[in-house]
């Protein structure tokens, strides 16, 4: 159950930053995408087309990109690509030195839209080598064609890589604060989720978070072997040695399922005495064969606490679910065979 609830959760997690992401790209995309095209046709000169071709060309770069998102649905891919397209465009557009010379001006724009689109540490690299590469440029200023002042560079390129480093801050303990969260709601949902004496999952994590489990990925747990079993004449046994003793027998109990079932099966205390069994992807004479399993590793191992010793046995009902549809339904039979099971003489599996 634990590792079904981290996963319920990562993947929550995972929803929320792929949305933050497919937003970030839209906006690039579409935003910066319009703003590009919009300005090469001010800056259109048929005697200097570099500019528009520069501006142009990146406009339907993004576009192109985020049409094969939408064509494709595939997010890594289209954050990397428009990430290396925003990089040649920084270049190109300093190399230029954009309309009057104002290209270190739109740079700066640019080391926060990696971090949005590549996480924290990609985009620290990536920003590293851009940061490198714009040294490289704007330190050879023969290789230019933009006119830019010495004055004017040094301060761009400290102020550049102060965005970079604040940006990285932002997105570092922003990210911290996120899987501080995450572990959190993790603890909470363990505790709601989860009976505190057996530790095992309780009906609430059954009936909704298993449920949903069911409905999403059906091809994983169908057939889905049901499995009530009773702990046989535990009033009486409570009577004799008290429920601290009780207690104990539950929590024997419970570390019987998890020392003989697979990791894959689920072991839920239904209430009181009485846990459900559920068996993914196992048909109706395998969950019998293991309930039988449990039954007689329970029948041959006296409970022992102290100075007491004493037999536990359980008696069993044994059904199989083949659809979500059915597994209230499937339930409440594996519940019925459990009072025939008991009718017939307890200790037996039906």
């Amino acid at each position: 159950m634990q590792s079904s609830l981290r996963l319920d959760t990562g993947k929550h997690a995972r929803k929320i930053d792929a949305t933050r992401r497919i937003y970030i790209l839209s906006f690039v995309s579409y935003i910066a995408g319009a703003v590009m095209v919009l300005f090469g046709f001010m800056s259109w000169d048929a005697n200097a087309l570099l500019l528009p071709t520069i501006l142009f060309g990146g406009g339907s770069l993004f576009f192109a990109n985020i049409l094969y998102f939408q064509l494709t649905k595939q997010l890594d891919s289209a954050c990397q690509i428009e990430a290396v397209l925003v990089a040649i465009f920084v270049l190109a557009l300093i190399y230029h030195g954009g309309h009057n010379n104002t290209a270190l001006y739109w740079a700066f724009p640019f080391p926060a839209i990696l971090f949005g689109l590549l996480g924290v540490r990609k985009a620290l690299l990536s920003n590293a080598i851009l940061m490198v590469l714009l040294i490289v440029l704007l330190l050879q200023p023969d290789a230019l064609l933009a006119d830019y002042k010495e004055a004017e560079v040094s301060r761009f390129l400290v102020s550049m890589l102060i965005v970079i480093v604040v940006c990285w801050i932002n997105d570092h303990f922003r990210e911290r604060s996120h899987e501080a969260m995450s572990a959190l709601q993790k603890s909470k949902d363990m505790e709601a989720n989860t009976d505190p004496l057996t530790l095992l999952v309780n009906r609430r994590y059954i009936e909704a978070n298993f449920a949903q489990q069911l409905h999403n990925y059906p091809q994983h747990y169908f057939p889905l072997g049901v499995v009530m079993c009773d702990i046989d004449h535990f009033k009486l046994f409570n009577d004799q040695y008290g429920h601290d003793v009780g207690d104990e027998v539950l929590k024997t109990v419970a570390d019987i399922f998890r020392s003989h079932l697979r990791p894959q099966d689920i072991a839920c205390r239904n209430g009181g005495e009485e846990f459900l069994l559920l068996l993914p992807q196992t048909d109706l004479e395998q969950s019998k064969s293991v309930a039988e399993k449990i039954r007689a590793i329970m029948a041959n191992q006296p409970f022992m606490f102290g100075s007491i010793e004493a037999p536990i046995t359980a008696s069993f009902g044994v059904t199989v679910c083949q659809e979500q549809s059915h597994f209230q339904a499937a339930i409440k039979a594996a519940d019925q065979q459990l009072y025939r099971a008991k009718a017939a003489g307890r200790n037996q599996v039906h």
